[in-house]
């Protein structure tokens, strides 16, 4: 698609694209700030031995909740967006998935109890591990797949600062010390339970739930295929933090949760975009609308490239300053593994486009599953060898190449079975651009000034001068089309 027909889009300008838009942005925001306050502020108290050890054990408890939720959060939302505007066939059609899940809920529930306490590697520990199965236990309730279906995106950005906020606040007043380690987890523990808690409350007068008549088998099939892609893309993007634990230490995995949280913190923003067009996606690709659906895409790849490699990029030039302002010194060893996992934001970033947003919505779950198989495997084979010789490096780099096999064999199927193709030569303008963050960095670092104000003004002149060469010497479409969507959105969101 050529840079005029993007232009011509003006898709910031539909109403409910633009509000849809702003809140979600509004949520990832919030999903942003939030977190990196609260792990600088944890992460100097407790060091990486604390933060790797609650890390570890809610990346454990995530686990079962993922196997619980059975693929629903993908599957519900694309069948959301097409039951909503039948009353009557979205209750039956939530009422259906939110008994699953329960059932899955509960199962998994008792399988998590039966692993921490039959095993005596969780003893030591164990307070941390059944206090995490709460999180197994109300794992159904996690329904954004339900307000996303339904656009719902105010409800989400809104619930989501008041809980973190609160959790913020509390975190200030009882974490002071490193004996405070408890507290913290709980802390963490109790912000997504009450978050879960907010979405039940919230169907009131949405949705109505029923028990009879229901139609449960006709799920399982699409489910099954879907459950099996998460399942798969959970062995590489949580079983890096538990092999890490389980072959190294507490001390290794706070280093790799720190390069991680930094990394993956960012994705959702880029991501942003694709996730309000996915209903819209959905809808076209089901009437077979090929020129809308190569428009959307379009849109999403470009606004990946426009925002995504830049800050791949930062993050690289960055990463010493980046460690040291959010994590304090007693993690400048995250500073490599952080340099490593950066470009897995933008390999994240075209995984969510070819998947999420084009092979799922099309009906190609399978070739989606195959994808994340291929990834799987190489993810376990090169964990278990890089990690035991290069600890959270080795888990950095095995992240890196996964991430990009499942991206690219993802394309592979799009362009195969949609016959959709990118415009890729964006992605070079984005990369050329970004080039010019090295030379600012080596510029900034000769002044010396104190690391503080040395990151701010480093970013502050890298993303002046990002927009200036994208908008005036590349002429950056997307770009163009945000700066001149900008007058109009206001007093209209």
């Amino acid at each position: 698609m050529s840079a005029g027909e993007l232009r011509h889009l003006n898709f910031l300008f539909v109403p409910s694209v633009k509000k849809n838009f702003f809140y979600n942005n509004l949520l990832l925001l919030s999903n942003l700030l939030f977190p990196i306050v609260s792990f600088a502020y944890a992460s100097r108290i407790l060091g990486p031995a604390g933060i790797g050890k609650v890390q570890f054990v809610i990346t454990f408890a995530t686990y079962f909740v993922v196997i619980a939720q059975f693929g629903i959060p993908v599957y519900g939302m694309r069948e959301v967006a097409r039951a909503r505007g039948d009353k009557k066939q979205l209750d039956k059609l939530f009422s259906e998935l939110l008994l699953i899940n329960i059932f899955s809920s509960l199962l998994l529930t008792a399988v998590y109890g039966g692993v921490i306490l039959s095993l005596p590697w969780f003893h030591e520990s164990l307070n941390y591990y059944l206090f995490g199965g709460l999180l197994v236990l109300s794992g159904f309730s996690v329904l954004d797949w339900f307000y996303m279906g339904m656009e719902q995106f105010r409800f989400l950005s809104l619930r989501s600062i008041v809980i973190k906020t609160v959790a913020l606040v509390v975190l200030f007043l009882f974490v002071r010390t490193a004996e405070d380690l408890m507290v913290y987890f709980l802390i963490a523990i109790f912000s997504i339970i009450i978050n879960n808690l907010w979405n039940l409350l919230h169907l009131r007068g949405q949705v109505s739930i029923r028990f009879l008549h229901l139609q449960l088998k006709k799920h399982y099939g699409p489910l099954l295929i879907l459950f099996a892609s998460s399942l798969t893309i959970s062995v590489y993007t949580l079983g890096d933090t538990l092999l890490l634990g389980f072959l190294t230490n507490d001390k290794a995995v706070g280093l790799y949760t720190a390069a991680k949280k930094l990394t993956i913190i960012v994705i959702p923003l880029i991501t942003s975009l694709g996730t309000v067009l996915i209903p819209r996606l959905t809808k076209s690709i089901d009437v077979r609308d090929t020129r809308e659906t190569g428009v959307r895409m379009e849109q999403s790849f470009s606004f990946i490239c426009l925002f995504g490699i830049p800050v791949v990029v930062g993050l690289m030039v960055f990463a010493p300053e980046i460690i040291r302002v959010f994590t304090g010194t007693r993690f400048m060893g995250a500073v490599l593994t952080l340099q490593l996992m950066a470009p897995v934001i933008f390999l994240v970033g075209l995984g969510h486009l070819f998947g999420m947003q084009l092979l799922i919505p099309g009906g190609f779950e399978k070739k989606y599953l195959l994808a994340t198989l291929l990834g799987m495997g190489v993810s376990l084979s090169l964990n278990l060898l890089l990690i035991r010789l290069f600890q959270d490096k080795g888990a950095a780099v095995t992240l890196l190449i996964t991430e990009g096999v499942v991206s690219f064999t993802a394309y592979f199927f799009v362009v195969k079975k949609m016959a959709l193709r990118v415009h890729w030569p964006v992605a070079g303008k984005a990369l050329a651009a970004s080039l010019l963050f090295i030379p600012i960095a080596l510029l900034v670092r000769s002044i010396s000034l104190p690391v503080l104000p040395d990151l701010f003004v480093a970013i502050l002149f890298s993303a002046t001068l990002y927009l200036i060469t994208q908008f005036y010497i590349f002429k950056d479409p997307m770009l163009k089309a945000i700066v001149s969507a900008v007058p109009r959105w206001r007093g209209s969101v």
